[in-house]
């Protein structure tokens, strides 16, 4: 299932601005005077009817929280936090030197976050003027006592809102108060949908990845705060007009941010029949995403980050480009393995509000060193330029998906996985049609293929992917998730391991020396025309029993791990030939040894590699256990003895 994000952008009406601080510690705080970024979240007083409430309470939730404070420090403290009360008419009104917002008539009975009920000891006093503006004062309840030793407000709900409607949407977040000095978010909320929550282990790190990815678009990656970003001193990115706001863009609802802090440029882009035509993206374009998106592609002329173009309202310009940055935690879509890149730790920073750990940044492989020519121009040149090269096209592709399915090995090698290049309904938008050929496929379709994640450009690419049976999900191709062992396989129970993945060379086969029932095979749906009892059948592994293998890096380089043997890959490509003994069955087939790089820091020189195929133990013949056969070596062990004697004696006369 492919999850898209939709980052929720608030209309400026259902967000305030200015919030004054009530600490004397916000006085803007020079780079040395960073502090740790303690972040609550206070959870909506409904939320345990509707939702696993301890797990999220528990595990989810402090999991993810967690991971924030250790990554991001805030510039600047502001506590306690008191947050402004929203207005009736949603009018307010700034005093010439008073950092409070008075609103116009009254304030509201309620002031919300989202779906969420600020509590009223989180809130300031009412500061309200007349209808004229001529008298305002303080009005209610006293201050509340705020909300002490936090940076930020995180309101967390559990509501089935007409956004949770939308296909495959799990969760959604947004700021909703910034503070007065910088601009920086203080309160926000994240909602989860209910019916989109699950439990399963093997769901836990996806479900994961996703409140972190809507709590850093409420920290600060949301173009409903690019124009508030300010540089390192402080200053704001986007002129501000008296009012102390930017400019607002009506056609896209948001305030408009300068060319400080996204460009837009013009690529020229390669399509089918030979043809070139012009291409507009947004590049961000502040300095440590241009530094870390130059040191990431390999390209020194690049010009900033690419910002996602399609998916609609709520993607479009939120994400980073899934075409570019694929398994980036802040892409578009949930595809497979997102990581929190230093991309991402890097606009974080150049909001002008944080600083970043880039020690806890996660290794992303997709593009990386992979130059100017792949990060600039379209998939088709890239997947030509290699071709013609003699080189593989990854990380794209160019195998169509069908029955049965052609199973690889993801690019950082941890899933097994499938091209997603498939035909669409209708032809494609003409920018996305990038083949002149596809075996197979009439030149007539050709315009209506294309990968099967829209918001990557319809680039075609290898993708983990799910297993159902009778609908119902079973397991994923990620091989780091104990959870996808399928235990109803004897070989996969004991193969199916948590740590790497290595192409398969040909077809795998397994036979028993027993007789043995396969009626839970039968069931599967995916072998067919099997007896229900056997002796000493062989058969063909179908694709959906594909292993994970286990992985491990010595001073002598990769070895590849298979129940209890182990095979040394001694360079990329190598065929492993393997045979294994599970209880009854025996499975044979072939390995082809990844690169020792794509697993192992270090890597032994190629004069220092051990001899080819050297194993620390011989593959098991099928008849090594027959009890006879032990039986008979050891007769003729004792038969050779008497030849034995002879010749000794015969040496000495």
């Amino acid at each position: 299932m492919l999850l898209q994000y939709i980052h929720i952008i608030l209309l400026p009406h259902a967000v305030i601005y200015f919030v004054k601080c009530t600490s004397p510690s916000c006085s803007k705080a020079s780079p040395q005077h960073d502090a740790a970024t303690p972040m609550l979240h206070s959870w909506d007083g409904v939320i345990w009817l509707v939702l696993p409430f301890c797990f999220l309470q528990d595990k989810l939730f402090p999991q993810a929280i967690d991971y924030l404070q250790k990554v991001f420090q805030v510039r600047r403290k502001s506590g306690p936090i008191l947050l402004s009360r929203q207005c009736v008419t949603n009018q307010y009104l700034r005093k010439k030197d008073d950092p409070h917002r008075y609103c116009q008539g009254s304030c509201a009975d309620i002031t919300k976050c989202g779906p969420v009920i600020v509590p009223e000891h989180h809130l300031q006093q009412c500061k309200v003027c007349s209808e004229t503006g001529r008298s305002c004062g303080s009005a209610g309840a006293p201050d509340g006592k705020g909300v002490e030793g936090a940076d930020f407000v995180l309101y967390v709900s559990g509501v089935t809102t007409e956004r949770c409607g939308q296909e495959n949407i799990v969760a959604y977040a947004a700021y909703c108060q910034l503070e007065s000095e910088l601009d920086r978010p203080i309160a926000g909320y994240a909602n989860l949908c209910p019916n989109m929550i699950s439990t399963q282990p093997q769901e836990f790190e996806s479900m994961l990845s996703t409140v972190k990815h809507e709590i850093i678009h409420a920290l600060g990656f949301s173009a409903g705060l690019f124009a508030f970003y300010h540089d390192y001193n402080g200053k704001p990115l986007t002129p501000r007009f008296a009012s102390g706001l930017p400019a607002f863009n009506e056609s896209l609802g948001l305030y408009q941010w300068s060319d400080a802090v996204i460009r837009r440029v013009t690529r020229l882009w390669d399509i089918r029949g030979g043809v070139m035509v012009r291409h507009e993206v947004h590049l961000l374009v502040t300095p440590r995403v241009v530094e870390e998106a130059r040191r990431h592609f390999g390209c020194p002329i690049l010009e900033g980050m690419e910002l996602e173009n399609q998916g609609g309202m709520g993607t479009e310009l939120n994400h980073w480009e899934k075409r570019l940055l694929e398994n980036e935690a802040m892409t578009g879509s949930h595809t497979q393995n997102r990581v929190f890149s230093r991309i991402t730790l890097a606009i974080m920073e150049d909001t002008g509000w944080y600083r970043a750990n880039y020690s806890m940044a996660e290794r992303l492989d997709w593009g990386k060193g992979l130059g100017c020519d792949f990060v600039m121009k379209s998939c088709k040149f890239w997947i030509e330029r290699q071709r013609q090269s003699r080189k593989v096209v990854t990380p794209y592709c160019d195998t169509v998906r069908a029955t049965p399915l052609q199973l690889t090995c993801r690019q950082d090698q941890l899933a097994v996985a499938v091209c997603n290049l498939q035909k669409y309904p209708q032809d494609i938008p003409l920018d996305y049609q990038y083949f002149d050929h596809i075996p197979d496929v009439s030149v007539r379709d050709i315009a209506s293929y294309g990968g099967a994640v829209e918001i990557a450009d319809y680039c075609p690419f290898s993708q983990e992917f799910s297993w159902h049976l009778s609908g119902e999900y079973q397991r994923n191709s990620y091989c780091r998730v104990q959870e996808n062992q399928p235990g109803n396989i004897h070989f996969l129970l004991a193969l199916f391991l948590p740590l790497g993945a290595s192409d398969p060379a040909g077809p795998w086969t397994m036979y028993s020396e027993t007789v043995h029932s396969l009626e839970g095979l039968q069931n599967s749906g995916n072998i067919h025309n099997i007896p229900r009892f056997s002796r000493n059948p062989s058969w063909r592994i179908p694709s959906w029993m594909i292993p994970c293998w286990s992985m491990s890096c010595s001073t002598q380089g990769l070895t590849v791990w298979v129940q209890d043997t182990e095979f040394q890959c001694v360079h990329t490509g190598q065929l492993l030939r393997v045979s294994v003994r599970v209880n009854d069955w025996v499975y044979n087939g072939v390995l082809v040894c990844p690169a020792c790089s794509d697993f192992c820091s270090a890597c032994p020189p190629p004069q220092q590699l051990p001899p080819l195929n050297s194993t620390r133990r011989v593959p098991i013949d099928p008849c090594s256990s027959s009890s006879s056969l032990v039986v008979t070596l050891w007769l003729l062990l004792l038969n050779l003895i008497p030849l034995l004697a002879g010749f000794i004696l015969c040496v000495r006369n």
